[in-house]
C-alpha cells in the first residue's frame, strides 16, 4: 500500500538534509479517473467525478465514527445527513443532535433510511437537515446521543471548518453565489480556515506555470478529460522574497488527487521536489497526494489513501523553508499503515513512524 516514490540522485542527502533542488522531473504514475478530497481543519469533504460531494466529520474512537452532509450536483439536490455505524442503531431509539449545549434535532431510528450493506444511515427532511448544517456552520462543537444494542453513548464531533468546507463543497459543485449554495451568498471562510490565495479554475494558473498545463506532452496536463473546475490548489508566502504555490497536477485515481509544487521567485518558478524515505532508503517524489496547506503549522500535508475511506496509507508533513542557496521542502514527519482494517486513527499516531527514524532528536 505504500506509494513507491522516485529515487533521488542525490542519495541520503535528499532525505536526510531535507531538500532538493534541482532535481529533473519524472513521468506521472498512470492516470484514473479522479475525485477531489480537501480536510479543512476538523472536516472532511470529498467529491466523485459525478461531483456528488460529501461534508463529514469522524471520531474514531466511538461507534458512530462518521456524521455528514451529502449532495448531489443538481441545482435542486436535497441535502442529506448522514451517519456510519459499526453497529446498527437500536430498534424505538432516537439520534439526537446538540450543538454547544443546545438541542437542534432528534430523529427516531425509525425515520432514517439504511444501507445495511455500508452501515449507513441517512436523513432527508430539507427543513431540518438544513437547520442542522446551518447551527453547526454558527457553532463549535456538536455532541451526537444515540444508542445501539451495546448501549447509549453521547459522542463529541468538532465543528472546526464546516463553514469554509460548505464553501468548498459549493465551489466543486459551481453553486458560488447562486440561490442553492450551501453557504451564504457572497460568504467567505473565516480568517483562520482560508486557503491563502487558492486557485480556483485552469485560466488562473499564472504565466510562468502553464507550460507545465498547456500541450499533450506537458507533465500537468493529462486530466483524464477536461480539468477540474475549480482546479485546485493554494499559494503562501515562503518568507518575503519567496511564494509557494501548489496546483493539481494531472489525473490521480478514485480517491486520490496529485499536487505539484513550485517556489516563486521575482517571477520564476521553480518545481520543487518532495523528499521521502522508501524501503530502499531516502528518496524524492515530485507529486503528494490528497495534499493540503496548514497556515497555523505552516506545513504541506499529504494523505496518500489506501483505499477510500481513509483507513490505511501513507500520511507526510512538510515543511517548506530556505534549503541551501535556494527553497525546497523539509520532510518532517512520515507515517505509513499497510493494512487495510477498518480501524481508523484520525490523529494517524497509531500508524508506523518511518521518519524521523525511532530515537532521531532532529
Amino acid at each position: 500500500m505504500r506509494q513507491q516514490p522516485f529515487r533521488s540522485p542525490f542519495g541520503a542527502l535528499a532525505c536526510l538534509c531535507v531538500a532538493i533542488a534541482g532535481l529533473a522531473a519524472v513521468a506521472l504514475p498512470a492516470p484514473a479517473d479522479a475525485s477531489q478530497f480537501k480536510r479543512i481543519r476538523d472536516v472532511n469533504v470529498s467529491c466523485t467525478n459525478a461531483l456528488r460531494c460529501d461534508m463529514f466529520i469522524t471520531n474514531a474512537r466511538v461507534t458512530l465514527f462518521t456524521v455528514g452532509f451529502r449532495r448531489a450536483a443538481a441545482f435542486d439536490a436535497p441535502v442529506a445527513l448522514y451517519l456510519t455505524m459499526r453497529e446498527p442503531l437500536a430498534a424505538g431509539s432516537e439520534v439526537r443532535f446538540s450543538i454547544d449545549g443546545a438541542d437542534v434535532l432528534t430523529v427516531p431510528s425509525g425515520a432514517f433510511s439504511y444501507r445495511a450493506a455500508i452501515s449507513e444511515y441517512s436523513y432527508a427532511d430539507q427543513d431540518e437537515v438544513r437547520a442542522l448544517l446551518a447551527a453547526a456552520k454558527a457553532g463549535e462543537r456538536l455532541q451526537v446521543t444515540f444508542r445501539t444494542r451495546s448501549g447509549q453513548t453521547t459522542a463529541p464531533y468538532s465543528l472546526s471548518g464546516v463553514v469554509a468546507g460548505a464553501i468548498f463543497m459549493d465551489e466543486v459543485q459551481g453553486r458560488v453565489g447562486r440561490e442553492d449554495a450551501l453557504a451564504a451568498i457572497g460568504a467567505v471562510p473565516a480568517a483562520d480556515e482560508q486557503d491563502d490565495g487558492r486557485m480556483a479554475a485552469l485560466d488562473a494558473v499564472p504565466a510562468g506555470l502553464r507550460r507545465f498545463y498547456e500541450g499533450e506532452d506537458a507533465p500537468c496536463a493529462n486530466f483524464d478529460g477536461s480539468p477540474p473546475d475549480p482546479l485546485g490548489g493554494f499559494s503562501a508566502d515562503i518568507d518575503d522574497e519567496a511564494r509557494l504555490v501548489g496546483l493539481r497536477c494531472g489525473s490521480g485515481g478514485a480517491y486520490n488527487a496529485p499536487f505539484a509544487f513550485w517556489a516563486e521567485v521575482d517571477g520564476t518558478y521553480y518545481r520543487l521536489p518532495l523528499p521521502v524515505m522508501t524501503d530502499q532508503g531516502p528518496g524524492a517524489v515530485m507529486v503528494a497526494w490528497n495534499a493540503g496547506w496548514d497556515a497555523e503549522t505552516r506545513q504541506v500535508t499529504s494523505f496518500f489513501k489506501g483505499r477510500g475511506i481513509g483507513d490505511c496509507g501513507t500520511v507526510t508533513d512538510w515543511n517548506i523553508g530556505q534549503v541551501g542557496p535556494g527553497y525546497g521542502f523539509v520532510l518532517a514527519e512520515m507515517r505509513v499503515k499497510d493494512e487495510c482494517d477498518g480501524v481508523f486513527d484520525e490523529t494517524q499516531e497509531s500508524w508506523e513512524r518511518i521518519w524521523p527514524v525511532a530515537g532521531d532528536k532532529s
